[in-house]
């Protein structure tokens, strides 16, 4: 990552520098301005690259909320250029397309950059485990609802997508194991709470609470909707961010 390597190597001389005097080196002094010197330089490069950043994913965002996908997957890809100068900057715009493909209906392309993004948004994680389990993948889709969990231990749709996938497969103990997990760690869900209930007295699990985000997985058809009726997908924009204040 440059802003790493370029604030190192301004910092690290001084840092040397001020260790290696031939008489009274600074052994506190030196560290001291070294790290102040790394940390400051490091952040602003970052700042800079993301506002390079922002605007592409706002291009990108209104390109896929008025349906011009490829549009949108081209302004993606003109953000990677600046994916080494930014941390995880590549893994968040591959979640994105992925996300983007899958709405367009191509789950290949969807899966491949699902499998490279960006461990902290849930969302690519649920997608990618629902398309690992359609394709009978069950370890492969298990695997990748735990790594979102482990990222993501406040995401209630993903103990409970997890909890539902185990029931369907006839993993009744396990999938209430991933709903007592799932109640510790958000306490008081009611959708979460309301499964774990169904479950121990061995009923169907009720997704519907979760809205969109469980009907896009394709496991069931959202009330009102033709079979096989594409779900609108929504579109993150790079973590941290800032949206615009709405004018009173």
């Amino acid at each position: 990552m440059y802003p790493i390597l370029i604030a190192a190597g301004v910092s690290l001389p001084l840092l040397l520098g001020l260790l290696l005097l031939p008489e009274n080196p600074f052994y506190f002094l030196g560290p001291f301005l070294g790290l102040v010197t790394f940390f400051p330089l490091m952040i602003l490069l970052s700042r800079r690259a993301s506002g390079l950043v922002q605007p592409m994913f706002e291009q990108a965002e209104r390109q896929a909320k008025a349906g011009n996908i490829a549009q949108a997957l081209q302004s993606l890809e003109k953000a990677l250029v600046h994916r080494r100068w930014q941390l995880f900057l590549d893994q968040q715009i591959y979640t994105q397309m992925g996300t983007l493909h899958y709405g367009a209906g191509d789950e290949q392309q969807a899966l491949e950059y699902l499998a490279k993004g960006y461990p902290k948004i849930s969302q690519g994680h649920l997608i990618l485990g629902a398309l690992r389990y359609r394709r009978g993948e069950l370890d492969e889709a298990l695997k990748a609802l735990e790594t979102g969990i482990k990222f993501n231990k406040r995401s209630p749709i993903l103990y409970n997508v997890l909890a539902w996938i185990l029931a369907k497969e006839g993993r009744r103990d396990e999938a209430i194991a991933a709903l007592d997990r799932g109640l510790k760690a958000v306490k008081g869900d009611e959708p979460t709470q309301d499964n774990l209930e169904r479950l121990r007295n061995e009923k169907k699990m009720a997704m519907k609470g979760f809205g969109q985000l469980w009907y896009m997985l394709k496991f069931e058809t959202m009330p009102g909707m033709v079979a096989g009726q594409p779900v609108r997908k929504g579109f993150r924009q790079q973590p941290k961010g800032k949206g615009r204040r709405r004018k009173r």
